[in-house]
């Protein structure tokens, strides 16, 4: 699963160093399409009945809701300079802990560019207090599902950072971009 991750981290980027766009291809024939953003946290409660064992196949110990964001690149070096403040989609996430304490299991639903799915996977805990202290980094993997036609299927990779203050844009300490920086891959049904 994690060399899966870094390839597709390390293709989507090369992606964004190439052109700095979020599509791979173009035409009528296109069958992916890579989207890079950033969530903010607006949520966190007890978990709902929406986050039900029967449901996401683990005892909820969390339930968080997030805006997700479109960012901006340097086309030279794919450098993020900014994000844009409108809500490009959303996502209600329902996260338990497993016997291992540092990975956590997911279930998420949300919709990007009115584009909906359902996301299974977990994030692992990769460091507490780094890059400074009062920090938690993840990184997360889910598959996605549940997605309309044309789509068959796609991937959910986020690299996660979460600071003092657990809702918005702005960190404590400050600088950093919370909540998470996500590449969603999406397959479509190749045209004959």
């Amino acid at each position: 699963m994690r060399r899966m991750m870094i390839a597709v981290l390390l293709s989507a980027l090369a992606l964004l160093a190439s052109n700095g766009q979020g599509r791979t291809q173009g035409g009528e024939n296109e069958v992916e399409e890579v989207y890079i953003a950033r969530t903010l946290r607006h949520g966190r409660v007890v978990p709902s009945d929406f986050c039900a064992p029967t449901k996401t196949g683990f005892a909820p110990a969390l339930e968080d809701q997030l805006s997700i964001h479109a960012v901006s690149v340097q086309s030279g070096d794919a450098r993020m300079t900014a994000t844009t403040d409108k809500s490009i989609g959303e996502m209600r996430v329902c996260i338990g802990q497993a016997m291992d304490p540092t990975l956590l299991g997911t279930y998420t639903e949300g919709q990007l560019n009115g584009i909906a799915f359902t996301g299974i996977g977990d994030c692992r805990l990769v460091r507490g207090n780094l890059p400074e202290e009062g920090l938690l980094t993840h990184r997360c993997f889910q598959v996605l599902s549940g997605l309309p036609e044309p789509y068959v299927g796609g991937f959910l990779v986020s690299s996660s950072l979460y600071s003092k203050t657990p809702f918005g844009a702005e960190s404590s300490p400050p600088g950093y971009a919370q909540a998470s920086i996500l590449i969603i891959r999406l397959w479509k049904k190749r045209l004959p």
